[in-house]
Formats: structure tokens, C-alpha cells, sequence
């Protein structure tokens, strides 16, 4: 199984092997380097895009289900992939909470939940497995799908389709902060460790509920999506369990600390 390396060793491995090509193009002229190792940039980055094997599928089959929904599907039949509220109250259409994590309203809909579920799905299988990671993916997604259409049909009487993979994104979210709360992640080139952008969603969440907004953003999928680790950590391996506690504990100290900043500089 290809290890799969962080974001970090993989740029360090790019800027080097890029710097070196002119050198590795003289040593293969001269017959000490085979013709791929010019090219190894290149092989740097198909490694790093393809060694987390869920990942990527998962990614690829998103992004396929949702184009086949934007221009080769009718209406009706797209429409009957997303889940409905009431979806919940026919035992018929139960496939549609997991269908609606495949497709997307929009590219850029589309294009952000796959960028996050690159970087979130990544560091969960680097840690877990493949087997696992689809576990916690897929149970954070029907969690999520249920918990959204319950909260929307019973407490808001609404019965506005949802869709888009945000609710199993945001599993992914909670147990890559758990797991591994100080890996270094890019936004923009910038790194920030992943425990401070997975606050950030979060942060974006609660506020997008407290607000009312009404921005189109499934904010309950997303928190409800978020906190079913704590059911499907229920089922993980002691090992796992004892990892994520750990990481349970760092999370809240660095939200105590985070909340004490935000009060102090407040009032001041």
C-alpha cells in the first residue's frame, strides 16, 4: 500500500526535485539517470493527487455524478437524487440520503466540498485506512442527511430538497482535528494547522444558525455531520478511541484558549 504523504513533504519533494531537473536532464546525457527521473515532478504530483485511493475515488465519482446530474439527467430525475425532509417518512426513498452526497447545485458548490474533502479525507486515511475512512465518511453522511431532514421537517416545517457532500465532509473534518490536530494544511499557500481550520467551518456554521442566514447552506447537515463522530467513534478501535480522546482534550483547550482571546481583545 502507497504511503500517503503529507501536504508538507509533498511540496518540500516538488520544489526539490523541480530545482534538480536541469541537473538530472545532464546525468541522463551522460548515462546516470534513467529517463523518468526527469520527469519526477511530475510523478511527485500523480503521487500525491492519487495515494489516497477513497479519497480520490470518491472525489471522481462526485464530480462525475454531478455533471451526468447538470447536463444529461432530466429535472425530475435529478431532483429525485437530492433528499427531501419528508424522504424520511418513505421508507422508498431512503436511497436519497446517501444520493445526495453525490451531486452538487453548482461548480463552485461542487469545487469547494471536493477541495476540503481532498484535504480533510486525506490526513483521516493517512491515519485510518481506506476501510475506515469510508466508515466514518458514509456514516457522517447518513447521520447527517437524517438528522438535517428531521430538524427541517418537524421543527421548521420545511420540505426544501438538500445536496451536496458537506454533512460527510464534516465527519471528516471532526476526526482529522481529533486525530491529528497539529497537521500543517494550505489555504492559499499558507499554512495553517488543520485543528485551526476545521474551528474556522465550525465557527461559520454556528454563526450562519444564530443568524438566520439564509445563504442556502445546510448548517445543521454540517454541524450534525461534525459531531457524528460521536457516535461512530462508538464502533472504532480502542486504539482509535484512545488517539481521538487525546485529540478530544487538545481541541477543547485550544477553544478555551481561542474563546479567552476573543473575550479579552473584545472588551478591550
Amino acid at each position: 500500500m502507497t504511503k500517503i504523504k503529507s501536504e508538507t513533504k509533498f511540496l518540500w519533494n516538488l520544489i526539490v526535485h523541480t530545482i534538480l531537473t536541469p541537473v538530472t536532464i545532464l546525468l541522463y546525457l551522460i548515462g546516470k539517470r534513467e529517463f523518468k527521473d526527469i520527469y519526477r515532478p511530475l510523478t511527485d504530483i500523480k503521487e500525491f493527487v492519487f495515494d489516497a485511493g477513497f479519497t480520490i475515488s470518491i472525489i471522481l465519482l462526485t464530480i462525475l455524478t454531478s455533471c451526468i446530474g447538470w447536463f444529461l439527467l432530466p429535472d425530475a430525475t435529478f431532483g429525485a437524487l437530492m433528499n427531501h425532509p419528508q424522504d424520511i417518512l418513505n421508507y422508498e426513498r431512503y436511497y436519497a440520503l446517501i444520493t445526495c452526497g453525490f451531486i452538487h447545485g453548482s461548480i463552485p458548490h461542487l469545487f469547494g466540498n471536493m477541495l476540503a474533502l481532498f484535504i480533510f479525507g486525506r490526513v483521516v486515511e493517512r491515519s485510518l485506512g481506506t476501510k475506515k475512512t469510508a466508515y466514518i465518511y458514509f456514516g457522517a453522511l447518513l447521520i447527517s442527511s437524517v438528522g438535517d431532514s428531521l430538524i427541517r421537517l418537524f421543527i421548521f416545517n420545511s420540505n426544501v430538497p438538500a445536496l451536496g457532500a458537506s454533512g460527510a465532509l464534516m465527519g471528516l473534518v471532526a476526526t482529522a482535528m481529533l486525530l491529528e490536530p497539529y497537521y500543517i494544511t494550505y489555504k492559499i499557500m499558507i499554512p495553517i494547522p488543520i485543528i485551526v481550520y476545521g474551528w474556522l467551518a465550525i465557527y461559520a456554521d454556528i454563526s450562519g444558525i444564530l443568524s438566520f442566514a439564509k445563504d442556502g447552506i445546510g448548517h445543521f447537515a454540517h454541524l450534525l455531520g461534525f459531531f457524528s463522530i460521536t457516535l461512530l467513534l462508538y464502533f472504532m478501535e480502542p486504539y482509535n478511541k484512545e488517539k481521538m480522546k487525546k485529540g478530544f482534550y487538545i481541541n477543547i483547550a485550544s477553544l478555551i484558549v481561542f474563546g479567552l482571546f476573543i473575550f479579552y481583545f473584545g472588551i478591550g
